[in-house]
């Protein structure tokens, strides 16, 4: 009887550390912010389905220990405060340009109308509240045509944020066959870890004016196309992570075509990116995830196919 009492008596124990090692995790909030989708057919701009296959695949996750990750998903966002942002360790943004449409189209930004200088009182405001947030830690993912922000105040986040900006003219979207490989000397770092080459179809938005010097920006993938709607693509920088103090960043032009998930490299890329801009340790080999059954598994075809 005395030892069934003991037994019981270390099961409790062991039950109640247990309670305490969870509720003494770190929390860490990620924000899926999907804009409208406002054009291309099916398969492509699929903003909400491409976010929550993002967000179920980290709600799944079993190799991230030590923090535990709570997701939020937002469809159409027009908020124009930070309340449902303010304990966010990460924001992912999938949208169609600030200046695309009339109408809201980006989670962050409202459209600005004719005046592209700047926003009222009340928007700047509000634009100030969030990059202060970003200071303080709030890690910022920016996906597809989110990447461009034609109003100039829109503009200077991007390059506080980010260190680059999208100007029509000398940026570009070429949409065909991509070749897409990790940069060699930056294979050490976590968004990489795991992550080997793919090819795939998608529109990327890229050749982004930077600072060749600038101090925060570690270049990461290099990307090719033979044959676009834009001619031949040479190798060209893609993306790269922004670290600047506390704040961490990260933009990639590509994410049009939907089934592009079903990539292994291509979403672990992605995930591992996700999960250090919020501050979290990436796994060695990379964040583990599948995809499978969580979207369109067959890519519809389309005229650039053949590219």
């Amino acid at each position: 009887m005395k030892s069934i009492l003991f037994f019981l008596l270390l099961s409790i124990l062991a039950v109640s550390v247990g309670f305490s090692q969870n509720n003494n995790q770190p929390v860490k909030v990620i924000y899926f912010m999907a804009g409208i989708k406002d054009h291309a057919g099916p398969s492509r701009h699929e903003t909400e389905k491409d976010l929550l296959v993002l967000q179920r695949c980290l709600d799944s996750v079993t190799n991230i220990t030590g923090t535990k990750i709570v997701t939020r998903f937002i469809y159409d966002r027009s908020a124009l405060d930070i309340e449902d942002m303010k304990d966010a360790a990460a924001i992912v943004i999938e949208s169609s340009s600030e200046a695309s449409s009339k109408v809201r189209t980006h989670p962050l930004f409202p459209p600005s109308g004719d005046n592209t200088r700047s926003y009222d009182r009340e928007v700047v405001s509000y634009l100030d509240q969030i990059d202060s947030l970003h200071k303080a830690g709030m890690g910022i993912v920016v996906l597809h045509w989110a990447a461009d922000a034609q109003n100039q105040k829109a503009a200077s986040l991007y390059r506080s944020w980010f260190g680059y900006q999208f100007i029509w003219g000398y940026s570009n979207n070429p949409l065909g066959m991509w070749t897409v490989k990790p940069i060699e000397a930056a294979k050490s770092h976590p968004i990489l870890r795991g992550v080997g080459p793919w090819t795939y179809k998608d529109e990327i938005f890229s050749r982004f004016m930077v600072n060749p010097a600038d101090p925060y920006r570690t270049n990461l993938l290099m990307g090719e196309a033979p044959k676009t709607n834009q001619g031949s693509i040479a190798p060209r920088v893609l993306t790269w992570a922004y670290e600047n103090g506390h704040s961490r960043g990260l933009v990639y032009g590509g994410m049009d075509y939907h089934s592009a998930l079903l990539k292994d490299n291509y979403r672990r890329f992605l995930l591992n990116a996700i999960v250090w801009a919020a501050g979290i340790e990436v796994p060695e080999g990379g964040v583990k995830s599948n995809a499978r059954g969580l979207q369109l598994i067959e890519a519809v075809p389309d005229r650039f196919d053949d590219m």
